[in-house]
């Protein structure tokens, strides 16, 4: 099987795991927009370079994967994450604050937390966290990270709190106690948390 038809899947898995349109996705990524147009629009055409895997890797904590898909029409590679990425349809109020912060910080992306590992540290499941891409982050800051399993090919998001070098949980959820060692090459932080909305 040649590497195309996994890339091109891989790359339209992307988009419905984030919900992001594909010049969204090419921006963010730092891509040029007509590069994923040409490739999807081509079931035979040419590859993408491994850079450019890497930079939809980086951005959406989805590894690509090649090899054949699972049985059952299963995501391959994929590991269901600690939070949930925002794309376009986010309500008026979190896009009027993830513009904001766009314009002052730069990179920034709103994630929906559905976990429980900081929920002695104020934040909730269903919280929404507005992450400011590529900030080194300070002892205390929440963190986004992606904790990669390179033998099965799976990346988890998970939200911690930075205690260098670990990141830890604030929870009474004995699963999640275990603190994570930075290494960036198995754990890695995408970004720090600055602002969070919640729900009533």
């Amino acid at each position: 099987m040649s590497e195309t038809p996994d890339q091109r899947t891989y790359v339209l898995e992307v988009l419905a795991r984030t919900g992001l349109k594909q010049t969204e996705l090419a921006k963010r990524a730092g891509l040029d927009p007509s590069t994923l147009s040409r490739f999807l629009s081509s079931h035979s055409g040419p590859r993408l370079r491994l850079s450019t895997i890497r930079r939809i890797e980086k951005l959406t904590g989805l590894p690509f994967s090649a090899g054949t898909s699972p049985p059952d029409g299963e995501a391959h590679g994929f590991s269901e994450s600690e939070a949930l990425l925002l794309a376009d349809n986010v309500p008026d109020v979190v896009a009027v604050v993830l513009n904001h912060l766009r314009a002052t910080h730069g990179s920034v992306d709103a994630w929906t937390l559905k976990s429980r590992a900081l929920e002695l540290g104020a934040y909730r499941a269903g919280d929404i966290l507005f992450v400011k891409l590529a900030a080194s982050p300070l002892k205390g800051d929440v963190v986004c990270a992606q904790i990669y399993d390179w033998s099965a090919g799976r990346t988890e998001t998970v939200f911690r709190i930075f205690d260098p070098p670990y990141l830890i949980s604030a929870t009474a959820d004995p699963k999640l106690f275990a603190p994570y060692a930075l290494d960036d090459e198995r754990v890695g932080v995408k970004g720090v948390v600055l602002h969070c909305l919640r729900n009533r």
